[in-house]
């Protein structure tokens, strides 16, 4: 009897954890996912840093057919499970902070270069700079089917109350005629809250966008995106520079002057975890 009720209860957990996974079966598992982003990555670093070699399209195709080799998979199942993916960003976010995670931990094997720079205490500086990725970011049509910028700040020790957070960048490539705007939106977790701003880039030139946060609560993260979101791959090459993320104490006297060529919020949300 007892027997019988443990191979039960394995069973119910079994049930359990299947029906608990959101993904289809036939969209690539979060689990596969996570190497596969993290080799598709270290692809784009290649690509990145070894522009002479990866000219043109074909070449840089046969960089990435390599990463589908490796990991038994086709571009149209890599394509469809990015577009799924990009539709449900609360799962590809917990995915990237995993491939964050993996990048900072082999970042970190190399030797004496810090995963992350902001493990510090910055929480008492009036203003600093957070951004921890590359200052600058290409979309390429080219490359997929889901054109995204990620990001995601958890500092050790919760940033200080109402603090502020301005993200700003220039952008050029943006065509009068594009059908599909980038999207930015940023986010904080201030405990039980999720405070949320999301714009639109109309054009070339320089944007900020600004999220400001509950007075009474810490803040323990601060994630976002920039987002192009056209299955169609329809437009030309948008590049992003100058990328920064600067954290304001509460009341600090850089927010309270007038925003140049910044974007007015679009909409503000607040969530309850």
């Amino acid at each position: 009897m007892t027997n019988k009720l443990r191979i039960y209860g394995i069973l119910m957990l079994i049930c359990v954890a299947a029906s608990c996974s959101r993904v289809p079966k036939h969209i690539i598992s979060e689990k596969k996912m996570r190497t596969v982003l993290y080799d598709m990555q270290i692809a784009e670093a290649i690509v990145e840093t070894n522009n002479e070699s990866y000219k043109t399209s074909d070449e840089r195709q046969t960089l990435y057919d390599a990463v589908f080799a490796k990991h038994h998979i086709t571009q149209a199942e890599y394509d469809s499970s990015l577009m799924w993916y990009g539709e449900h960003m609360d799962i590809y976010m917990r995915i990237y902070r995993m491939v964050l995670k993996d990048v900072n931990e082999n970042i970190a094997l190399m030797g004496d270069i810090k995963p992350n720079p902001l493990s510090g205490d910055v929480s008492a500086k009036d203003s600093v700079d957070v951004w921890i990725y590359n200052r600058h970011h290409t979309f390429k049509p080219e490359q997929g089917t889901l054109h995204t910028l990620t990001f995601d700040v958890s500092p050790q020790k919760p940033y200080s109350s109402g603090s502020s957070y301005v993200f700003g960048f220039s952008v050029w490539g943006i065509s009068p005629d594009m059908k599909y705007k980038p999207e930015i939106r940023i986010s904080a977790v201030q405990v039980d809250t999720v405070i949320t701003v999301h714009n639109k880039i109309t054009g070339d030139g320089y944007y900020e966008t600004i999220l400001k946060t509950v007075a009474t609560k810490q803040v323990k993260r601060v994630y976002g995106y920039v987002m192009i979101n056209d299955t169609t791959s329809s437009f030309h090459r948008i590049y992003l520079d100058e990328i920064n993320l600067m954290k304001y104490n509460y009341g600090s006297k850089a927010l309270t002057a007038p925003q140049t060529d910044s974007i007015p919020p679009v909409s503000d949300t607040q969530e309850t975890l």
